[in-house]
């Protein structure tokens, strides 16, 4: 897909900005994103061709196709994809739109056991190849021939799922996903996700662009400052500062003793190792994906872009074995799912704050902390470096 003028020349302003050093020099010194990042509606769109193509993007939930033949429809970077568990147990996704004349195929959750177009009833397997083509070359002259239905077959996109998580790659172009993953994967050795289940999950509107929910997840700075009870449960002089490795963010903590909100009252892992007992870490993998981990839970944080001003994130909790369902811990999970709540609500009120400064000609990119934000500079170069990799003449489908 090819860019179009105005964001070939957002692109243009924007690599001129950062091109003064601020992401190259130390962090005292340097710098953070330009504010045209998280306001302009052109770079906007120009994330959505480049970042949110060109990496391995977060696109829905597998325990949402449980059975053979569910379906959901998605959306990435403005294009209409379709999750399906198909016959060989596999999730794949889809372009969402028939070859014909365009239709979306799916537009809510669904089981079938294959693709019809409401349009002229094309029909596709739920590994996305024609079936037939009714009266295609006239009245009752159905086209049901294999060999010529080829061409027409539902575009595949690459797809993977790791646990309970679906991620695509639009452009095709990214890296293996699991040596994406593997600075995450080194450090998580020792928790068994098999145990994990699904539980519940928050939704919440945010009037800010989606790059600042992600910057605050992964920068325990504020924590003394807007989060009475996180601050009590682990000290700022007890946290560590966030580390880098990769397209991977991740930070973490050793906490003195349990709370009910971590740890204190839900099943944990099982054979969990004695490190991991009073062990919180969490992680960002690059762009909008990040979760943290406790000994009895799992808690996944997605930043959705609904705009350049807004964003819609979701909180979704796993606890382990019967803590994720059974009523005789229901009490325990209400409680852990208040205090996400609470603690979200916190740090909306300052995410919004941040976005309404990035009007200002007073913030241009932010005086950082060599101890708590060099996380934040190597985030800005990450997005940095996706936006001037592109070709822009020949962007992929």
């Amino acid at each position: 897909m090819r860019l179009t003028a105005a964001q070939k020349q957002v692109r243009t302003d924007f690599l001129q900005q950062v091109s003064d050093g601020r992401l190259d020099r130390s962090v005292a010194e340097g710098s953070a994103l330009p504010n045209l990042a998280y306001t302009c509606p052109d770079f906007y769109q120009l994330e959505q061709q480049t970042v949110f193509r060109d990496n391995w993007v977060f696109a829905g939930f597998a325990h949402k196709l449980a059975s053979v033949g569910d379906m959901q429809p998605v959306e990435v970077a403005g294009q209409p994809l379709v999750l399906v568990l198909a016959d060989d147990s596999n999730i794949h996704a889809f372009h969402n739109v028939c070859r014909h004349r365009g239709a979306k195929l799916v537009t809510e959750c669904r089981n079938s056991k294959k693709f019809v177009c409401p349009n002229h009833s094309w029909s596709y397997s739920l590994s996305g190849q024609l079936i037939a083509r009714p009266h295609f070359h006239g009245g009752e002259q159905h086209d049901v021939n294999k060999a010529d239905c080829h061409r027409a077959d539902l575009v595949e996109v690459r797809c993977v799922t790791w646990h309970d998580w679906v991620f695509v790659n639009l452009s095709g172009d990214a890296d293996d996903f699991m040596t994406c993953v593997a600075p995450i994967t080194r450090r998580l050795e020792g928790y068994d996700f098999s145990a994990m289940h699904f539980s519940e999950a928050l939704e919440f509107d945010i009037d800010a662009n989606w790059k600042l929910p992600i910057e605050n997840f992964i920068e325990p700075y504020h924590v003394f400052s807007c989060h009475p009870w996180l601050n009590d449960f682990v000290g700022m002089d007890e946290r560590e500062p966030p580390a880098f490795d990769d397209k991977v963010l991740f930070c973490g903590y050793n906490f003195q003793k349990p709370d009910p909100a971590r740890g204190g009252q839900l099943p944990w892992f099982p054979n969990l190792p004695e490190e991991k007992h009073d062990r919180g870490d969490w992680f960002v993998l690059f762009p909008n994906f990040a979760f943290e981990i406790f000994p009895d839970q799992v808690d996944v944080f997605i930043a959705w872009p609904q705009g350049p001003q807004q964003c819609r994130e979701t909180i979704a909790l796993y606890f382990i074995g019967d803590g994720a369902t059974s009523d005789r811990y229901s009490a325990a999970r209400a409680h852990v799912i208040k205090n996400w709540n609470d603690l979200n609500h916190e740090d909306i009120g300052i995410i919004e704050r941040m976005q309404g400064g990035r009007r200002s000609d007073g913030f241009d990119g932010g005086v950082l902390s060599p101890y708590w934000d060099p996380v934040q500079q190597y985030f800005a170069r990450l997005l940095s470096n996706s936006i001037a990799a592109i070709n822009d003449s020949n962007r992929k489908n």
